[in-house]
């Protein structure tokens, strides 16, 4: 079977490939050919001669220096983002992160991040029952004579699945239904529970990312996930994270925490010198996080075991948009908003699939309204490839203007390729070297 794909859009350069799957393997795919479509409508296109080298169609020899036909794919995606973070946004004043469930796909020690098909699949493993009585209770598949599901047809969405089963319990309250919810909302916060590997890219993508000179605005990271892999990844690094709670025990969530930074003071007879700290940035969990604990009145932060009824997190359910305005969630995604409304902002999105209505909506409404926002989707190749509600407005804008590009990668493979921000090291040394000639200065007109 052979099937087209769009792994990289913008308005100046579009890239499709072509794959055939096997016909005996079926999850074996070959990458047959792909086309450069340019602004103007020509393009070129590459397939590989008899020995896998890329070529062109239109020439005879394959491209100089030899290189296979995938990994001059490759080349040529990442070249196009590389040169777009180098040259036309390396001096954007704000930079706003947007990180999705696939940041965490894949990524863990005991557990591995998962999509939600992926937490289907571990609650069918783990309690089988729990999930073909939410099913049947919520008529989510159809049922035969004999009681069984069709499994043939079945759409592996946990969030559908609970948005019915929530639904179901709030019209006509059954205990058992309101018991098999709670156990899938356990199974979620226990596989959504992840420790940072060594080789995960937060790390490598703090120290890109956050560090840029002290002129440009504190980077600010918005994540939809429960886990701590940005929080960890930042106390491994030695990153100060402004995350909403308070800095004294326990900590508690305040809103107000968000206006605030920190300054490094150096004060001595000399030097009076005020700036701020380059390890820091903000953190918004805008579905909440799994060491968020609700006492009473107050949102705690919490290293210990939180029974699933006291967690603060919003739970897969489609009622998550109305959930989003209440607090703390209203406090996040008004920050998001007032964000990207702010003049000459980059957002970056990684793994965000654009169908959480209440977030998509919010950008792409910002988009319209500020000129001055750019947008780069780093997803998965489907929700480039293709045009889903709430993804039809998001190609529409990307093919009338260059402010958007959308690209079909991994989160590892971005952070790899991201180039690293050495300008806030040339910026400090600069002013550290005049301030350092300022005191020369002042010193030789003293023995003057």
């Amino acid at each position: 079977m052979i099937q087209v794909s769009t792994i990289l859009k913008n308005q100046s350069k579009t890239i499709t490939v072509t794959l055939q799957q096997d016909e005996v393997d079926k999850g074996k795919i070959e990458l047959k050919s792909f086309k450069v479509i340019y602004e103007s409508g020509s393009y070129d296109e590459f397939e590989a001669d008899e020995h896998g080298f890329a070529k062109n169609t239109k020439e005879a020899d394959p491209v100089e220096p030899k290189i296979l036909l995938f990994y001059y794919l490759e080349k040529l995606k990442r070249s196009f983002y590389k040169g777009l973070i180098q040259n036309k946004y390396n001096e954007i004043e704000n930079l706003v992160v947007l990180s999705g469930a696939g940041s965490s796909v894949g990524i863990g020690k005991d557990n591995l991040g998962l999509t939600m098909a992926g937490l289907w699949d571990k609650m069918d493993e783990v309690d089988k029952p729990c999930l073909e009585r939410l099913i049947k209770e919520t008529k989510y598949a159809a049922v035969n004579d004999k009681d069984e599901i069709d499994y043939t047809s079945l759409n592996k969405d946990l969030e559908a699945l609970l948005t019915k089963a929530g639904m179901k319990n709030a019209v006509e309250e059954n205990v058992q239904l309101n018991t098999d919810i709670i156990t899938a909302r356990k199974i979620i916060a226990q596989y959504c529970n992840l420790i940072l590997p060594d080789d995960a890219p937060h790390s490598t993508f703090l120290n890109r990312v956050v560090l840029r000179p002290q002129k440009f605005s504190r980077v600010k990271i918005f994540t939809l996930n429960y886990d701590t892999l940005f929080e960890q990844a930042a106390a491994k690094e030695k990153f100060t994270v402004i995350d909403g709670f308070t800095f004294s025990s326990p900590r508690t969530f305040n809103g107000k925490y968000f206006d605030y930074d920190i300054i490094e003071t150096r004060h001595n007879r000399q030097d009076k010198k005020d700036s701020t700290i380059s390890k820091l940035f903000y953190l918004f969990k805008m579905h909440g996080s799994l060491n968020w604990k609700r006492n009473l009145l107050e949102i705690e932060q919490s290293d210990a075991e939180i029974d699933v009824e006291d967690r603060v997190m919003i739970f897969p359910q489609d009622s998550k948009y109305e959930h989003s305005y209440e607090q703390p969630y209203f406090e996040m995604m008004a920050r998001f908003q007032q964000s990207l409304r702010i003049e000459n902002t980059l957002l970056i999105t990684i793994g965000f699939s654009f169908l959480d209505k209440h977030i998509s909506s919010v950008i792409l409404e910002t988009l319209k309204q500020n000129p001055s926002l750019h947008l780069i989707v780093l997803t998965f190749p489907e929700v480039v490839g293709e045009e889903k509600i709430y993804q039809q407005e998001l190609h529409r804008i990307t093919e009338l203007q260059s402010r958007v590009t959308m690209i079909a990668e991994t989160f590892k493979d971005f952070t790899s390729d991201f180039p690293e921000n050495i300008a806030h090291r040339r910026i400090d040394i600069l002013e550290e070297l005049n301030t350092q000639l300022k005191h020369i200065s002042k010193n030789h007109d003293k023995e003057k």
